[in-house]
């Protein structure tokens, strides 16, 4: 996770969006691992092992690996963020994201504590409690999708769990392949996508071809219709205008957007003139994080397909 230990302002504005558009409905998503006991390694993955993770996106991979960690920073937050695979009510509470409670990581003794290099700073006090591990998801110049793949290998290995990673890259390549086998059966479904999230009247965040969602929809061999540069997310924000460059692009709302939003949007000349605003090219699915790992790439793969599916149908 790359925000800070509050949500931005334009966040906050994503966590109700678009009332004035149509709500797709729930989609099936892939399996989530069942987990039990916070900080628990099963016994025949050899001794327990109490696991401290200081961001929330290694957490979802952490659960997705079938470990629970024993704290996390700020476990609401990451409910509030998506939340999935979910977490434990009893996993202890470590402090915010980049100001964790020194004292509380000390009295609850972990093995091990597991970190982004945005924590960098934080490392050799971090390191005096447990061994630390630095697992960086985003970097400059990387390819996310090729990053994810490593990272969640190594944790896997580091958490004893190298089969578990295994078998959550091939259920992740499995669950890709075959929505991008029935997406390319109708040539109207794999027109280029815009990926938005409006902020305002004027204004929306964009997901271009470098962060999690562009890479996922390059696995869907779906081309992006932005190519402008975006921040190591793959995310940059930009004016509706902005939107008009490639006529024959369909949209995807990634989240219902902020309240009245939609009503304004739906009277805008702005938004109204951009091509792809018509009922068979604009589409909904829910909010997922942008920095999410390979349960989020599956769901997000799965409610795509399922978006541009139904429309080509």
């Amino acid at each position: 996770m790359i925000e800070g230990d509050r949500p931005s302002r334009a966040r906050r504005r994503l966590l109700a969006m678009l009332a004035a558009l149509p709500c797709v409905p729930a989609l099936a998503s892939p399996a989530v691992p069942v987990i039990g006991t916070a900080g628990v390694v099963s016994s025949a993955h050899g001794p327990s092992r109490r696991i401290v993770v200081l961001d929330w996106d290694l957490t979802e991979i952490v659960l997705s690996l079938g470990v629970v960690p024993v704290g996390v920073a700020r476990p609401s937050w990451y409910a509030r963020t998506d939340g999935v695979p979910p977490l434990p009510a009893e996993v202890v509470d470590t402090g915010l994201l980049f100001q964790p409670n020194f004292e509380v990581l000390a009295r609850i003794a972990p093995d091990l504590i597991v970190i982004t290099p945005w924590h960098a700073m934080l490392r050799p006090m971090l390191e005096r409690i447990a061994p630390t591990l630095t697992i960086g998801l985003f970097e400059p110049d990387a390819d996310v999708w090729t990053s994810l793949r490593i990272q969640t290998r190594r944790l896997g290995a580091a958490l004893d769990r190298a089969t578990e990673a295994d078998a959550l890259l091939r259920r992740a390549d499995a669950s890709i392949a075959a929505h991008a086998a029935a997406l390319h059966a109708n040539a109207t479904a794999v027109r280029p996508v815009y990926l938005i999230q409006p902020l305002d009247a004027t204004h929306v965040n964009v997901f271009g071809p470098r962060g999690l969602f562009g890479c996922v929809l390059r696995e869907l061999g779906i081309a992006n219709a932005w190519r402008d540069p975006t921040d190591l997310r793959g995310v940059a924000e930009t004016d509706l205008a902005a939107l008009a460059r490639d006529a024959d692009a369909q949209a995807v709302l990634i989240g219902p957007p902020p309240p009245g939003i939609g009503d304004t949007l739906a009277h805008s000349p702005l938004w109204r003139a951009l091509p792809f605003v018509d009922p068979a090219r604009i589409h909904q699915i829910e909010r997922l994080s942008a920095t999410g790992g390979l349960v989020t790439a599956m769901r997000f793969a799965t409610q795509i397909a399922g978006v541009l599916g139904a429309q080509a149908s």
